[in-house]
């Protein structure tokens, strides 16, 4: 890396880091609770639910996360391998968790309309998670929802 590209990634991080901050400790416990209550008695997920999920729900088109794993590649899968993900969802069900690799994100800068691009200050952070990840969410979250209602 040159030093111009360490001095400005040095410059981009410095930004985020005094934007953004860890949650507080109060909040990540009291919605973890919130979340294993609402998960105690969770349904079952079907290999023909995540075809369907992965059919409506997840963009083919939408940039990967940092492994590269797009929705395209997800809808080209064949049913053996909707299998093993099925199995591999339903056990990070049954053990309440979910896997470090899918809350990795890569962030990247889009600059706002209208400002300048040589202050860090002009740019939003835009995180890009694995399409796993989002798919294993919105599974979640559909269970989550119907739970609660």
């Amino acid at each position: 890396m040159t030093d111009y590209n360490k001095e400005k990634a040095d410059v981009f991080a410095e930004h985020l880091e005094r934007t953004f901050g860890p949650n507080e400790e109060k909040t990540l416990v009291n919605s973890r609770r919130r979340v294993k209550m609402q998960i105690n008695h969770i349904s079952p997920i079907k290999p023909k639910e995540i075809i369907k999920e992965i059919k409506t729900n997840i963009d083919p088109k939408k940039y990967p996360g940092f492994d590269l794993i797009t929705g395209e590649i997800l809808r080209q899968l064949a049913k053996k391998a909707i299998v093993k993900l099925t199995y591999l969802y339903i056990a990070a069900f049954r053990l309440k968790y979910v896997p470090s690799y899918w809350k990795t994100a890569e962030v990247i800068k889009i600059l706002k309309p209208g400002k300048p691009a040589t202050e860090a200050t002009s740019y939003r952070p835009l995180s890009l998670l694995p399409v796993l990840s989002k798919l294993f969410e919105k599974l979640l979250l559909e269970r989550t929802e119907t739970n609660a209602g």
